[in-house]
């Protein structure tokens, strides 16, 4: 029987082959390592893409047939769900703008377009980062919706029965204060330069590359803190680096990496991107750092899509705030090796928001 590591290297294998870095496994899997690799896929929400890559074996590769069979019928799924949302994302956006918002569209349907096959992407919430004041938006979803609570980020808007909305009063952030400052200042001056992209029953403004490349980062980035990464996050990562708009903006995009201080992360990303999805080093951002990316990537396996394969991870349904904050500095502290600053800023930055909250009547 193979080890772990082992079939975490077949895997890898497989998802080369269904980006098209790979030709070929290199041997043929048993029908047990078939199922970890279907069950992993499932783990990191890569189904549908990864089934590109079982078309493309040789024949002598091919996983058992009913094993194909429900692979076709679980990407038939996230294909009809993936047509659903882009009209549902459409309708979100063109809703904002008649009630006088302009606004960008985050990852999700804008990020699907960047695959070669975008209903194979598994979808997921819609994320939309409006242009207007807090307290006005706020206000006005509260109207509607008096329960749903206000961050400084975000906050829900179950505006249609089934649909997740997001909506951002900014993309992301940093506990580190002046790492932040710098951060929200970059999203500003980037809001003024939307990207308009088509979905099939419409258009929507989505950030243009070099934000994304930034903004994207940050956001894997924040998800290692507080729930985990998922390797479909890095494969949007990976795509959106295969465009010739990203290469056209990488000089720009690594000047603002630097100053926010995601350099080190950043290059663990690469030799993440490069170990898993055979990245050519012309299309990454910065020199691979093989020691973070093997702490990353180890993170990513134990997590799976935004952590919910991670039994390390606590339920925080049934945590008050208070155990939440507390649970979540010490989550926070695994990462002090790596990341001193934004560990030492998160319980500082959860007492402030809390008083913030509270101060603007949003506790």
């Amino acid at each position: 029987m193979k080890s772990e590591k082992e079939k975490q290297g077949l895997f890898f294998e497989l998802v080369k082959v269904s980006v098209g870095t790979a030709d070929a496994l290199s041997q043929i899997p048993t029908e047990e390592e078939w199922k970890y690799l279907y069950d992993e896929g499932n783990k990191q929400t890569l189904t549908g893409v990864l089934l590109e890559g079982v078309k493309r074996l040789p024949a002598e590769q091919m996983p058992p047939r009913q094993m194909r069979l429900n692979w076709h019928t679980n990407s038939e799924i996230i294909a009809a769900r993936n047509r659903q949302l882009d009209q549902d994302t459409v309708w979100v956006y063109e809703n904002w703008k008649k009630m006088g918002y302009d606004s960008m569209i985050l990852k999700g349907q804008g990020n699907a377009l960047l695959y070669p096959i975008p209903q194979r992407r598994t979808s997921g919430d819609i994320d939309i980062w409006l242009d207007g004041d807090r307290k006005k938006i706020a206000s006005l979803i509260k109207r509607k919706f008096p329960k749903e609570e206000v961050t400084r980020i975000e906050m829900n808007f179950p505006i249609k029965k089934g649909l997740t909305v997001e909506v951002h009063f900014i993309p992301s952030f940093f506990y580190d204060p002046f790492a932040d400052k710098k951060m929200q200042r970059y999203f500003k001056e980037q809001q003024k330069k939307p990207k308009i992209v088509a979905l099939e029953n419409g258009e929507i403004q989505i950030p243009n590359t070099e934000m994304n490349l930034v903004f994207q980062l940050s956001h894997i980035y924040r998800h290692l803190f507080y729930e985990g990464i998922g390797l479909r996050q890095l494969m949007d990562y990976y795509y959106l680096l295969q465009t010739e708009e990203a290469l056209a903006a990488m000089d720009n995009a690594r000047v603002v990496i630097k100053e926010i201080g995601l350099q080190k992360f950043c290059c663990g990303m690469m030799w993440v991107l490069q170990e898993v999805f055979g990245l050519k080093p012309e299309r990454m951002l910065m020199a691979p750092n093989e020691k973070e990316g093997r702490f990353l990537l180890s993170e990513i396996m134990k997590a799976g899509n935004f952590g919910h394969a991670d039994d390390r991870v606590g339920n925080w349904a049934k945590m008050n705030r208070w155990e939440r904050m507390t649970w979540g500095t010490k989550w926070a502290l695994r990462l002090v090796g790596h990341y001193p600053r934004e560990v030492m800023w998160h319980p500082v930055y959860r007492i402030s928001q809390y008083v913030w909250r509270v101060c603007n009547g949003y506790l």
